[in-house]
């Protein structure tokens, strides 16, 4: 009677750690599609913006009628979110405190993107 005890916990023992064995090789595959499939992801991200832009600034002449709002529209490209945020770090820059501030003949500080490393 000892011995079939005995043998029933062997094969319980043996029961529990073949379905240890099975919880942790799923958890493992699981964990293994997870990684996988998100790298898919992330590369696909990365392909929409290859396009690596850069950083410049120029200096420009104020010429007779120019305004900061149309000279935002020349220089400040699709890299801001609106004008008016071109318009307050080109016054930020050049130490304006007011959009009128400019005079013909003076030069500001203007900065752009380019995709050209320069």
């Amino acid at each position: 009677m000892y011995e079939r005890k005995a043998r029933y916990e062997r094969r319980r023992a043996h029961e529990r750690k073949r379905n240890l064995m099975i919880l942790v090789s799923g958890f493992c595959l699981a964990l293994t599609f997870a990684f996988l499939f998100g790298s898919f992801l992330s590369k696909a991200e990365t392909r929409e913006s290859d396009t690596v832009y850069y950083k410049y600034y120029t200096n420009i002449e104020i010429q007779a009628g120019d305004t900061l709002w149309d000279l935002a529209a020349e220089y400040m490209g699709d890299q801001y979110e609106s004008r008016t945020a071109y318009v307050a770090e080109v016054c930020q820059i050049n130490g304006l405190a007011n959009t009128d501030d400019i005079v013909s003949g003076e030069y500001l500080v203007m900065p752009y993107y380019s995709a050209e490393y320069k």
